[in-house]
């Protein structure tokens, strides 16, 4: 392998973000992910007030009824207090580099990481949203979601789709107070996406949305798709958790030998140290000659130093 990854390598394919407990789409947490993001923060507001007068009145001592609320408040504020003055290490920096530039390297065919920006990446946002009163929780939005669900669930299996390389997902609000769900994964080219746009699980949701599309007039969807050839593409990632691109896995073929044993089949990261030497330019992460930018750096650049 003709670079070395700053994470470890796994045996087993790990779970993509949208896979992950937290982010997933999968049919056990999914939901608890549409209910968290579906209402806005004045209807979590009145739901907290109608459970904590429901609270009061069921309880003879009104005192006894704030405090599981007071209780959690207090020992929040006590935990980020801690964090902030240093005297508790800071879960949301597990996993992350401080103070570290790091770069993802797409892997080849053969799951070797040989240069920055040396291979192709196709990329498509495929985005959905449910412009309906009930939000997420609307039943035309809810059936989408199924087929969603199974789609995602299938990136995380052994036989997934071929060429795909990971993926991840975000939630915001529109101006309307509608939640959009955005899905960004990663592939080798656009005839991976087509090839698996065509397959038996995508067409078996294409088919039955044709089919029923008078039912669906408040479910958006959208699609994007992008293709960059090689030397048209970098990344960088600065006291950032691996995401992105830079969260895709890849697959070494393990076909050489290491102190005459065979090297087994294995998941790597693309992960690579940019802190120091030309990766720091992004003319080097994309495989390019430099241009007249490099040498116009703000000052304090220091990363590494």
């Amino acid at each position: 392998m003709g670079l070395k990854a700053l994470l470890p390598s796994r045996k087993s394919r790990p779970l993509t973000q949208s896979g992950q407990i937290g982010h997933t789409l999968s049919p056990s947490f999914g939901f608890l992910d549409l209910v968290h993001n579906n209402f806005t923060l004045t209807t979590w507001l009145c739901i907290g007030a109608c459970l904590q007068t429901v609270a009061s009145l069921t309880i003879k001592n009104g005192y006894y009824a704030m405090l599981p609320a007071a209780v959690l408040l207090l020992f929040r504020i006590i935990n980020a207090t801690l964090i902030h003055f240093g005297l508790k290490p800071n879960p949301f920096l597990e996993s992350s580099f401080p103070r570290k530039r790091i770069t993802a390297v797409v892997a080849n065919e053969e799951g070797e990481l040989v240069a920055p920006g040396s291979e192709k990446v196709a990329v498509i946002l495929l985005g959905a949203k449910s412009n309906h009163p009930f939000g997420a929780l609307a039943p035309e939005f809810l059936k989408t979601f199924r087929y969603l669900a199974e789609m995602n669930s299938s990136f995380d299996r052994a036989d997934g789709p071929g060429g795909f390389l990971g993926q991840t997902n975000w939630a915001r609000k529109d101006s309307r107070g509608a939640t959009e769900f955005c899905f960004l994964s990663y592939w080798r080219s656009i005839e991976c996406i087509h090839a698996f746009a065509h397959g038996d699980l995508h067409r078996g949701a294409w088919r039955w949305w044709e089919q029923t599309i008078k039912e669906h007039d408040a479910v958006g969807l959208f699609h994007e798709i992008y293709e960059a050839e090689p030397g048209h593409w970098e990344n960088l990632y600065l006291n950032f958790q691996p995401t992105g691109i830079g969260a895709t896995t890849y697959l070494h073929r393990g076909d050489g030998k290491v102190e005459g044993g065979e090297v087994g089949e294995e998941w790597i990261s693309p992960l690579m140290d940019a802190s120091r030497g030309k990766w720091k330019a992004s003319s080097a992460r994309m495989g390019v000659e430099k241009t007249k930018y490099d040498e116009d750096r703000p000052d304090g650049d220091v990363y590494g130093d």
